[in-house]
């Protein structure tokens, strides 16, 4: 029963660590650590009963002087070796499991730029392109690049707004298509999604840390920890209606850490 738990808490430890890795989701990275521990700890119960000695080992009592102790069966021997050689395979699958933080943060964008090209489609997680009528005002989605939903670095927060409202720069008066004007979804404080809009201050909230984002003058920060604004991505459209994105974004998504260390 121990080896099998054993084996179970390595199996487990290490799909914790690969699922990290693959930015599954943090539900199951979680599920997994935790089977590990419980894994282990069923392990070390078992591994306890087993290697202790049989109740007829007993030593003789010499009136003249202690005698050497009994040596242990060979059984009991062979489990520890065996079990001890499992245990270092266990201990190196958990201290990988320990770098789960550090290889969830592995995947990063890339200097140069994210999936965002010219042209490409927005579309909702589930691939559905978007007209720019198909939001309601007031109304907010997820997109992504067509054909990249599974570029995390790449989310973006679409919104829909009553023509004419944004105060942009003239530079980028052009960028909104039909009240439809679309912001980076990673905060560029720690990297945490924004995803709360309330639409009667035309605000974006990151729920992490309490960043706000004025949407009107172009997701500018105006409370909370973040510095800088939230890079926001040029729309167009393309011959059959749908909303499009002109490039990648002008400015680095994310935390500013994320680039300086790329």
């Amino acid at each position: 029963m121990s080896a099998a738990a054993l084996l179970v808490a390595i199996l487990a430890a290490l799909g914790a660590a690969v699922a990290a890795a693959l930015h599954d989701p943090v539900v199951l990275v979680g599920l997994l650590a935790a089977l590990s521990a419980f894994a282990a700890a069923v392990a070390a119960g078992a591994a306890a009963v087993q290697l202790r000695a049989p109740n007829t080992l007993t030593e003789p009592r010499h009136p003249q002087g202690p005698s050497a102790p009994p040596p242990l069966p060979d059984d009991v021997l062979a489990r520890r070796g065996a079990f001890g050689r499992l245990w270092w395979i266990a201990f190196a699958a958990f201290a990988l499991a320990g770098l789960e933080p550090l290889i969830s943060l592995g995947r990063m964008p890339r200097r140069n730029g994210t999936a965002w090209r010219g042209g490409a489609r927005l579309v909702t997680p589930q691939g559905t392109p978007l007209r720019p009528d198909d939001l309601a005002v007031g109304g907010v989605t997820t997109v992504f690049p067509e054909g990249r939903v599974d570029a995390p670095e790449s989310a973006v927060l679409l919104l829909r707004l009553q023509d004419g409202v944004m105060q942009l720069g003239p530079e980028r008066r052009d960028w909104v298509q039909q009240g439809n004007v679309a912001f980076s979804k990673i905060c560029t404080h720690a990297g945490c999604p924004v995803a709360i809009f309330r639409h009667l201050t035309y605000e974006l909230y990151c729920p992490c840390h309490q960043s706000v984002f004025d949407v009107l003058h172009g997701a500018q920060p105006v409370s909370g920890p973040a510095t800088r604004a939230l890079p926001q991505l040029a729309l167009d459209l393309d011959r059959d209606g749908y909303l499009v994105a002109r490039g990648d974004f002008a400015e680095p998504v994310g935390p500013d850490s994320w680039w300086r260390t790329l």
